[in-house]
């Protein structure tokens, strides 16, 4: 064994400590790729390490990134299925490259935008949590049902009544009780957060409805909405911090209800339901402008205290895989 040197000790510390544990680990090896407009590209591209394609428009990111590495590993994957069910994908050819080395599982996500979904997530694009749900579904304990037992966009649903069954030529009424679990956490309705309503900014208490008390965008006196408003039969000209608290109630929290204005059948709904279900069931960035700066105003979001943010209801997370829930995976 040849001792080392002082000088050659202290190079190989300095050079031990300047290198990342990451760069210790293989790369994606990329030969002669000729895909689209790209031109004999070689490149190393590091693994377990954040690596940005960069370049102008046409340059050609795409066509390395997307058709020629996610491509060819789509390709290995496929083939890894029999030849029946290669039958119904779409077919995939070998991109123009002469190697590629180091693949493995590729995630592609589209570069196309979000859909305007507040329940929409890494996990439920990259279908992730798909296979997460079918994971504890199978293995993990107690059992509660199917993968839909563990979504946060599946209610759980029970319904009873009776169904028509043919029997013979003879048609039998019987009596029968439907229920399904679902994962979505009933307080948040599977959105991780729940939001509480800033009344100043609803509206001018000091003001009537007919003189324009309601902040709420669209909600002019002069149209539909003061028809309805009369028709539920809240005072039009009375300052709202002269209402009753029943007056209040129907100004802000009634349910559905059906309503006559000059002999026409109308639907009244409170002014926060109606809010949640125009406003809030969209996502903040499909907003427009002046509705998502109303929104910053007047709605305060804050975690869910129920499901803890996770999502989900109790049953899905008393279902654990060594001591893990489904929720406590997806953070």
């Amino acid at each position: 064994m040849v001792p080392l040197t002082l000088n050659a000790f202290y190079a190989w510390v300095m050079t031990s400590a300047t290198t990342h544990v990451a760069d210790s680990f293989d790369t994606l090896q990329v030969a002669g790729a000729r895909e689209n407009n790209l031109r004999d590209v070689t490149v190393d591209i590091p693994k377990r390490r954040l690596t940005v394609c960069t370049g102008v428009s046409g340059s050609g990111k795409s066509s390395l990134i997307f058709g020629t590495i996610a491509a060819e590993s789509q390709r290995l994957v496929n083939e890894t299925y029999s030849t029946f069910v290669q039958g119904f994908m779409p077919p995939t050819t070998r991109p123009q490259v002469d190697r590629l080395a180091g693949l493995t599982t590729t995630i592609a996500i589209d570069q196309e935008s979000l859909p305007a979904n507040p329940r929409s997530t890494v996990g439920t694009v990259t279908d992730v949590h798909a296979l997460l749900r079918m994971l504890f579904s199978r293995v993990g304990t107690p059992h509660i049902g199917g993968p839909q037992a563990f979504a946060f966009n599946v209610a759980s649903v029970q319904a009873s009544g009776r169904i028509t069954v043919q029997k013979g030529d003879q048609p039998v009424s019987q009596h029968r009780d439907f229920s399904m679990n679902g994962g979505m956490c009933p307080a948040c309705e599977g959105r991780g957060a729940v939001s509480d309503f800033a009344l100043e900014e609803l509206y001018d208490a000091e003001r009537s409805l007919a003189d324009g008390a309601l902040k709420v965008p669209g909600y002019s006196m002069d149209g539909w909405y003061g028809r309805l408003f009369k028709a539920a039969g809240l005072d039009m000209e009375k300052p709202i911090a002269g209402y009753s608290t029943d007056e209040l109630d129907l100004l802000l929290y009634s349910e559905a209800i059906k309503v006559k204005f000059e002999g026409a059948n109308l639907t009244y709904e409170g002014l926060i339901p109606r809010i949640r279900k125009s406003m809030l069931a969209k996502d903040r960035e499909a907003m427009q402008t002046h509705v998502r700066k109303f929104v910053d105003r007047a709605i305060v979001f804050a975690p869910c205290t129920a499901c803890n943010g996770t999502r989900l209801n109790d049953t899905a997370r008393s279902v654990t895989i060594d001591g893990v829930n489904i929720g406590e995976v997806a953070s």
